[in-house]
């Protein structure tokens, strides 16, 4: 065989070794996390197959150019087996970066709910401490990753004991030139007018199984490429204002008592976990009994999946339109519409208590930079003995540390609370080790922890003269996805659903309110509480005025989810992709885009609207109302 034809096939099956190793991973994703790829038949995953070949050979093509230039290039030393061993380490560097990008993905999908993106560099802190728990923790990835590397290794054998020989230079050039073209149409993913993006993965397959066609290595590479906002330009400025006024006006009750407030942030409280929101079943009884005597919004959505995103729509109202959080992004540096920021324009004191480690995910400066003059964390708490190892102090201990000090602030005063214990990897006092139901889930156990932490914080606080001028907003910062889930938390809607509770000891919050509201909705509504009078920057409403459709934005991804009423719609960043009624459709699976094209329209309507504005607003530092 001419000898540079058999360089060129060895240089192919190294490739092709990996396109087999893409594949394997692909089905051992689907295998770890097949409640979120419901309903897949035969049909769909050949489909799945086929289509996920184009992604993962764009991956490692492009991934692969300089070592495929020169393992390709007659250089002079090209014979020297010095130089096929520094190809093959340069091989194996490459490709290992790249299926340990993918085995990482395989644990860390099940908290993110999508495919690595470059928001991953930004919990580099949280990473690097825990990485080594982690590596315990899901050791099936670990050996899976050390498995695959031995695989390429050894791989290599064959590329390193081949001597090649140049000969006669037009079947050389010949066969450079068909390699070449095949390469290259490997790397724009196909035929197709544009190169892959991750919009492509739905032509095919239904949308629900888009994260199965592309791969972590891919969608980590592509954020890396693409800016973070993009200028758009669907609509003019009088239809932007009709659609998606940023402008709004609260009329709160001035002449009434001003009213502290305490926004209680529960992490990873959804409401599957909440007993008086499903039926009985539950791991929160003190949250169902303060249920019984609140307004609860069961209808309620977070607007990201982690918690420094929701931190975000929590305290500023900024969607969750970036892959990363926006404390992370170009344009941290904006003026933010913070409710801390308004609260004081009242008159109010503020607070932020955080049992976590100072710095962790920004939250000190970003609680600053929305109005949150005093920071209160794990140092401020200044006590060891209580930290779990991880992410701070324990939720007990730190509630009770945050009653005593809350006492110190000067009334009116608004404050956050925000609980830790309930996060990966659920670590809770050995003493309360098997006092909780456990459930199914590993999260259930620092659930019930969490939740009698609270009802101690409540019976400190009630003895407290503040406690009867006080509203509590209790919500959770995101859901928790990993393990399994009963069947409609698994839809598009239902991963991001949580519980918007108002409470006040003098009884003045009651009922239900089953319209749908969000996140982004908190910041207008604790206003209008306070007696706010003025107009502020906002996506969201007043939970008490109802003046804007009844609506959820959620970004994750690249794909967005859109709610109003009982319709919820999935939309690729320029055109809808489905339509449901996410309300009794389960699983997603009848798309009534064709039976409903009036209100496929107006919904993308309205979310592009949502898309504009927030693309103008942070491109031209315009979130504060002036």
């Amino acid at each position: 065989m001419h000898s540079y034809l058999r360089t060129s096939l060895n240089l192919l099956g190294q490739l092709g070794i990996m396109l087999l190793l893409f594949t394997v991973l692909r089905w051992v994703f689907f295998a770890i996390h097949s409640s979120s790829f419901p309903g897949l038949d035969i049909g769909q995953a050949l489909m799945v197959t086929v289509q996920g070949l184009r992604f993962d050979a764009m991956t490692i093509t492009v991934a692969n150019a300089a070592w495929i230039a020169l393992a390709l290039m007659p250089t002079p030393w090209w014979r020297k087996r010095w130089w096929r061993r520094s190809l093959a380490i340069l091989f194996v560097g490459i490709n290992g970066a790249l299926l340990l990008l993918c085995c990482v993905d395989l644990p860390y999908f099940g908290f993110n709910g999508k495919r690595l993106t470059r928001d991953l560099l930004g919990q580099a802190a949280a990473a690097l401490r825990e990485g080594p728990g982690m590596l315990i923790r899901y050791w099936w990835g670990t050996a899976l990753f050390l498995l695959l590397l031995f695989v390429i290794i050894r791989s290599c054998r064959r590329f390193v004991n081949h001597q090649p020989v140049l000969v006669r230079p037009l079947p050389t050039l010949a066969v450079y030139v068909l390699v070449c073209g095949l390469l290259l149409l490997a790397g724009r993913g196909g035929w197709q007018y544009q190169g892959l993006s991750p919009l492509h993965a739905t032509d095919h397959v239904d949308p629900a199984y888009a994260a199965l066609v592309t791969n972590s290595a891919f969608t980590f590479g592509y954020s890396l490429t693409e800016p973070p906002l993009r200028q758009r330009d669907w609509f003019d400025m009088a239809t932007l204002d009709r659609l998606m006024p940023l402008r709004y006006t609260i009329q709160g009750d001035t002449s009434a008592r001003r009213a502290n407030v305490v926004l209680l942030i529960l992490e990873s409280l959804g409401r599957e976990y909440v007993g008086a929101l499903n039926g009985g079943k539950g791991y929160t009884p003190f949250i169902d009994s303060l249920c019984a005597h609140s307004l609860v919004l069961p209808n309620a959505f977070a607007n990201a999946e982690r918690s420094n995103k929701s931190m975000c729509a929590l305290l500023a109202g900024i969607p969750s339109f970036t892959d990363d959080a926006f404390m992370n992004t170009a344009y941290a540096g904006n003026t933010v519409e913070g409710l801390g920021t308004r609260m004081k324009s009242m008159g109010y004191s503020t607070a932020f208590f955080h049992g976590g480690l100072n710095g962790e995910y920004k939250f000190d400066s970003f609680s600053r930079a929305c109005g949150f003059d005093a920071y209160y964390g794990k140092d401020e708490f200044a006590d060891d003995r209580f930290y779990d190892g991880h992410w701070g102090i324990y939720d007990e201990e730190f509630l009770a540390w945050t009653a005593e000090r809350t006492k110190e602030l000067p009334q009116p005063f608004c404050s956050v609370v925000f609980t830790i214990s309930s996060h990966d990897p659920f670590v809770i006092p050995e003493r309360y080790r098997g006092t909780f139901p456990t459930g199914g889930q590993e999260i259930h156990e620092s659930l019930g922890y969490m939740d009698m932490s609270v009802r101690r914080f409540f019976d400190r606080v009630r003895t407290k003269p503040w406690f009867a001028n006080t509203v509590f907003v209790i919500t959770g910062d995101h859901t928790f996805q990993y393990n399994d889930h009963p069947p409609w938390y698994t839809n598009p809607a239902g991963r991001f659903s949580v519980p918007i509770i108002f409470f006040a000891p003098d009884g003045r919050f009651t009922g239900s309110d089953d319209r749908v509201a969000q996140h982004l909705d908190i910041m207008p509504s604790i206003l209008d509480l306070a007696g706010y009078e003025g107009a502020v920057n906002t996506f969201g409403q007043s939970v008490f005025q109802r003046d804007r459709p009844n609506r959820a934005a959620i970004q994750l991804g690249g794909q967005y989810r859109f709610i109003q009423d009982d319709r919820m719609m999935l939309f690729d960043g320029e055109r809808p992709i489905a339509l449901f009624n996410y309300l009794s459709d389960t699983l997603s699976a009848n798309d009534l885009r064709a039976t409903e094209p009036e209100i496929a329209q107006r919904m993308t309507n309205d979310l592009k609207a949502m898309m504009q504005r927030h693309g103008e607003m942070l491109l031209h530092n315009t979130m504060v109302a002036h």
